[in-house]
């Protein structure tokens, strides 16, 4: 044996056949372990179902092994650069290194569980004051084993960017073969009480792994999973993903203590990471499958599922209503470039809109923040959402409150015409009397200002059914609208046109769908008397609009076009 070098802290040593040495001093003031931090579940006792759970000392073999590739990693970080410091030359590249024992308070311990006859076995070096390290070593300066190890423990337990896209091909196949109820019961999601606090797992966890699955256990929502931050690739640390600049966002982000970041000058967390659009995908796959679900069972489409993912209400029975976090992850992902992600967007709003055809969601809030983001869109995102939202009498009869709540909803308009939302600020929840009680609305009782609860008789029983019933739009409604002044500005007059243009035409859908006796006589009158011609041929004149180049006409000229021939095919 011949000493290759020697510190405070530890030594190397040659020995035959390639092999390096090294030989930790056993000092306690040279370790960070804490001689309390063995196992204290030492006994192979059966639970009620005859499974163990407990620790024993490892094996020698397995000791060895491990003392083998910490004593490889030393060297490689710690015991060379010492070298190369104190100008010493290595003498041979060796084969193996053995660190000959743990630092001071350390030992290796064998977790097993499950079956007596086949358990589980883990290992887990013990003695570290903070938390059970799976790798952990004595403090050594220069180049610290423990940082070191620390990330190399994270990164290598990270999953690869192959693993993750075929655990979510899994839970794909898992979501076309299982029933949403059963999957959701993984993800997390607001109690039926808000007073209810929520439990969070214990701290003190076996692994690395362990600890970090906590943080989906700790998640209040299904949002707060796929935010910017939440879900990482192999490698990464916690710097934010690369995206788009930033549109403008509302002062309503200027302060979320709850998450982590308070300071109006930082910029917050994006409301879906770079990583997370597939489980975005995932969760909404979810929720379309739970409200096909929930329309086979002859109610209302909407998810359950989804509004069990945004706050309750204060009030006893009354409708929820802060639907901010999931309107902001559908129009961040409208905003995005590419049509997979867009199209998620689509996707969770027409969730949402479905949702906000019942009594269980309050209509009134819901439409003023889908207003106000809709106001910041560019003209090509909102022709985008409201092209490629789905055809359905819920769609159409969202898009006519929409466009009327956007034009102001009054006899007259603003001065310049330009759509003008309501204000941004969140109102407080107000309890609201409930005309009645039914089995589907009884985890998120509600009613609201415009709507009643409706009952559809099958046979000889009542099903109670939480579908809103809006109050009535007649087309005269419809042709004062049409009438209100186009804005000026070129950008507002574009955004104007297109809610316009699917005011008449979702109208017209929802005329179509109506029963004989549910339809407006109104409507009928003035499709083929020419007032509606008319109407649309003022409201899409471009010569009319001021300050809008060439291609702004040809917008405006187009949009006319398109709803006259299909007015024309209405007069057949």
């Amino acid at each position: 044996m011949e000493r290759a070098i020697c510190t405070s802290r530890y030594e190397a040593l040659y020995v035959s056949n390639k092999t390096i040495y090294i030989v930790l001093q056993t000092n306690d003031a040279l370790s960070d372990a804490d001689p309390g931090r063995t196992p204290t579940n030492t006994i192979a006792t059966r639970d009620a179902q005859g499974l163990i759970n407990y620790y024993e000392e490892a094996e020698p073999a397995m000791e060895r092994l491990w003392r083998e590739k910490l004593g490889k990693y030393l060297y490689d970080h710690v015991v060379k650069q010492d070298m190369a410091r104190e100008g010493i030359t290595e003498r041979w590249k060796p084969d193996m290194v053995l660190l000959i024992n743990f630092p001071a308070n350390y030992s290796l311990w064998v977790h097993k569980k499950g079956s007596p006859h086949d358990p589980r076995k883990d290992h887990y070096l013990h003695g570290e004051p903070l938390s059970y390290a799976i790798l952990s070593s004595m403090k050594l300066e220069p180049g610290s084993p423990s940082k070191h190890l620390s990330r190399r423990q994270k990164t290598s337990l990270a999953p690869s960017p192959k693993a993750s896209a075929a655990a979510r091909d899994v839970l794909m196949k898992f979501a076309r073969t299982n029933t949403p109820g059963s999957l959701a019961l993984a993800v997390p999601s607001y109690p039926e009480n808000p007073n209810v606090p929520a439990v969070n797992g214990s701290d003190a966890e076996d692994s690395y792994i362990a600890r970090e699955a906590l943080c989906i256990q700790r998640a209040r929502c299904c949002w707060e999973i796929i935010k910017e931050g939440f879900i990482r690739r192999d490698g990464e640390g916690s710097a934010p993903s690369p995206r788009k600049p930033r549109v403008r966002r509302s002062t309503r982000h200027m302060v979320q203590d709850d998450d982590g970041w308070g300071d109006g000058d930082a910029e917050p967390p994006a409301p879906v990471g770079e990583h997370a659009w597939g489980v975005l995908g995932w969760t909404l796959t979810l929720f379309e499958r739970d409200e096909a679900a929930v329309e086979r069972s002859q109610q209302v489409r909407y998810s359950p599922l989804l509004l069990s993912q945004i706050p309750p209400s204060r009030a006893e029975r009354s409708a929820r209503w802060d639907v901010d976090i999931p309107l902001d992850v559908a129009f961040y992902a409208l905003q995005q470039q590419g049509e997979a992600r867009r199209s998620l967007g689509v996707r969770l709003l027409a969730l949402l809109i479905n949702l906000g055809s019942t009594t269980l969601l309050d209509f009134p809030m819901f439409l003023n923040a889908v207003s106000m983001r809709v106001s910041d869109l560019s003209v090509d995102a909102l022709s985008y959402l409201l092209s490629t939202l789905p055809v359905t009498r819920a769609v159409a009869q969202f898009k006519v409150r929409l466009c009327k709540h956007t034009f102001g909803g009054g006899p007259t308009g603003s001065a310049n015409g330009r759509p003008k939302p309501q204000a941004r600020a969140k109102a407080q929840p107000r309890r609201r009397v409930r005309t009645e009680v039914t089995g589907a609305s009884a985890n998120a009782g509600s009613t609201s200002q415009d709507a009643s609860v409706a009952t559809q008789d099958t046979g000889a029983t009542a099903v109670a059914s939480v579908a809103r019933k809006f109050p009535v739009i007649s087309g005269s409604d419809v042709l004062e609208l049409l009438a209100r002044p186009n804005p000026s500005d070129s950008v507002a007059a574009a955004q104007t046109i297109c809610l316009k243009g699917e005011l008449v035409v979702s109208y017209a859908l929802l005329q179509e769908l109506a029963a004989g006796g549910d339809r407006d006589q109104k409507w009928n009158e003035i499709a083929h008397d020419g007032s509606l011609r008319t109407a649309v041929q003022e409201a899409f004149d471009p010569e009319a609009i001021s300050k809008v180049d060439t291609e702004g006409r040809d917008y405006v000229r187009k949009r006319r076009d398109a709803i006259l021939a299909v007015l024309s095919l209405w007069q057949l």
